[in-house]
């Protein structure tokens, strides 16, 4: 009888509170196992995450206490750790915004079948869907109240791995899990079939407070990772455009909740109607447990990450220096420069 394939997934996890029990209940109707490194989140996000694992639910959590944004390195780190675990024959990596279409297992076995054995990895196409004007707004669950997506093709992949990429040591994944890079080559994607059978429903936008954290939070983050100024440029474009125009120039001030999230999207402050979309709901047949956990402030968020961050990173008394000698005179000279004087 032939060996039963065996597929997991990892993700990389931070302030997705909304999103993260439909994203790991998803996850785990299609999945055999789910490897989540939780990223000091703000947001009621580690405490649901413990809430499932405390369930029984097949996945394994890591803490992750740095607040830099070093997703390439964690994940690849982890991938390698998934294959030593329990050695699967493919590892998905996910965002929390990111569920496998469509959730039916036999379907998604048939399509990574068809990868050569030599490739390390596959593509699968990105749907976005888009907040519009018609959706309930009392229903909590993304996936139920964000029903709709562009009809055109969205043309960014993520990725699959495979064994192949677990016997190559010198293979890494690119930041934002968009491709694979080898190292000590060229810093150009290695090419990997499309599986068009599959693609991943992305739910970026999702609440005002949320596009707020994504988009502050997110640049910070890939600051305090402090690569070097062209990788800096090439991994964090979207985030710094959106940054310096809510935060530097003022873009936002004054807009509705939905005139916020439809900028996010680029799409100059309109929000879309429903009837210029594909309606193409992703299955979400789970009740929310544990939306009561979730904290929707972003103020309080960006507060506890900069705290977390200052208290990573303590400052050094580099600066004046201060003599004390007791004997000193009464009238003292001026104090030389660059030195404090106390008599």
């Amino acid at each position: 009888m032939a060996q039963k394939m065996k597929i997991v997934g990892i993700s990389m996890i931070r302030n997705d509170a909304d999103i993260v029990e439909p994203f790991v209940r998803h996850a785990l109707r299609i999945l055999d196992h789910l490897f989540i490194v939780v990223h000091c989140p703000h947001d009621g996000t580690g405490e649901i995450l413990n809430a499932l694992h405390a369930e029984g639910l097949p996945m394994t959590l890591v803490f992750d206490a740095e607040p830099a944004f070093l997703q390439g390195e964690r994940l690849t780190w982890l991938a390698r750790e998934a294959w030593t675990a329990i050695e699967p024959d493919f590892v998905f990596p996910l965002d929390a915004d990111e569920f496998i279409v469509p959730d039916d297992r036999a379907t998604i076995e048939a399509a990574l079948k068809l990868l050569p054995a030599d490739a390390p990895a596959g593509r699968i196409r990105l749907r976005t869907y888009l907040p519009t004007a018609e959706d309930a707004a009392d229903e909590a669950n993304p996936l139920r109240r964000i029903r709709y997506r562009p009809r055109e093709d969205s043309g960014t992949d993520k990725i699959v791995l495979t064994r192949a990429f677990a016997a190559d040591p010198a293979l890494v994944l690119d930041h934002g899990n968009h491709g694979l890079l080898r190292i000590g080559a060229r810093a150009d994607q290695l090419r990997v079939p499309r599986l068009k059978q599959l693609a991943l429903a992305h739910y970026p936008v999702r609440s005002a407070a949320q596009v707020t954290n994504k988009t502050v939070i997110g640049y910070l983050a890939h600051l305090a990772a402090g690569r070097p100024r062209p990788e800096e440029l090439r991994l964090a474009t979207h985030w710094r455009r959106c940054y310096e125009e809510m935060v530097l120039e003022g873009a936002t001030d004054g807009m509705t909740e939905a005139q916020l999230m439809a900028w996010f999207h680029g799409r100059h402050n309109v929000v879309p109607h429903a009837a210029a979309l594909l309606c193409d709901p992703t299955p979400a047949p789970d009740a929310l447990r544990y939306a009561h956990l979730a904290h929707n402030d972003a103020y309080a968020t960006l507060a506890r990450f900069a705290e977390a961050l200052i208290r990573s990173r303590p400052g050094k008394l580099e600066g004046a220096r201060f003599e004390h000698a007791a004997d000193a005179p009464a009238q003292a000279e001026p104090a030389a420069a660059g030195r404090a004087d106390h008599s």
